[in-house]
């Protein structure tokens, strides 16, 4: 099999995926994936969440959040730190965020609770490979690292375009992979 550049693929998923979030079967697919997770094993053993806040290309996690917290899950998001690292911040419903260069809310608060050894990680990415568990990222690596450093359960929450039934990219060593995904089909 022909391995597609992973960068090229980046490319064609972010393009894919921009005209995808503008569409009614992104908001049919994202409503499926925030109620199979909420009724997932998976979340119902955790008690500690970390998850992202979505751009509009990933799955919509704005609706799953407040879900969360009515249940009784103690909310982390990430924070990205010099060195290509990061961290999870306790978030609620009074937390300030700060809208990084890239886009990306996160709390900035100094004295903000941090805890890296969480129950359950809800892991983003451009494309997943079902045969490997594999996750095409958008390059930075923080997920890798900080999942190689503080290992947990980890689950995506896929749209129909971000699957592959076979990963068409090259899976590297650092690469790690998912151990749960939430699919709309």
């Amino acid at each position: 099999m022909n391995l597609i550049n992973k960068q090229d693929l980046r490319n064609l998923q972010i393009k894919k995926l921009t005209s995808f979030a503008k569409t009614k079967q992104k908001m049919l697919e994202d409503r499926i994936l925030k109620d199979k997770f909420l009724n997932s094993s998976v979340l119902n053993k955790a008690d500690s969440i970390g998850i992202f806040i979505s751009m509009p290309l990933e799955v919509n996690t704005a609706p799953i959040i407040p879900a969360l917290w009515k249940i009784n899950k103690r909310v982390y998001i990430p924070r990205c730190l010099p060195k290509k690292r990061m961290e999870f911040t306790f978030y609620d419903k009074n937390t300030d965020l700060v809208k990084t260069k890239f886009g990306v809310l996160e709390n900035h608060d100094p004295n903000v609770e941090v805890k890296n050894n969480l129950d359950l990680i809800i892991v983003p990415g451009l494309a997943y490979g079902l045969d490997k568990n594999s996750r095409l990222g958008f390059g930075g690596g923080y997920y890798d690292r900080f999942l190689e450093r503080n290992p947990t359960q980890t689950l995506s929450l896929a749209n129909s375009i971000q699957t592959f039934s076979q990963t068409t990219w090259l899976v590297e060593n650092y690469d790690i992979p998912i151990k749960n995904f939430i699919l709309t089909n």
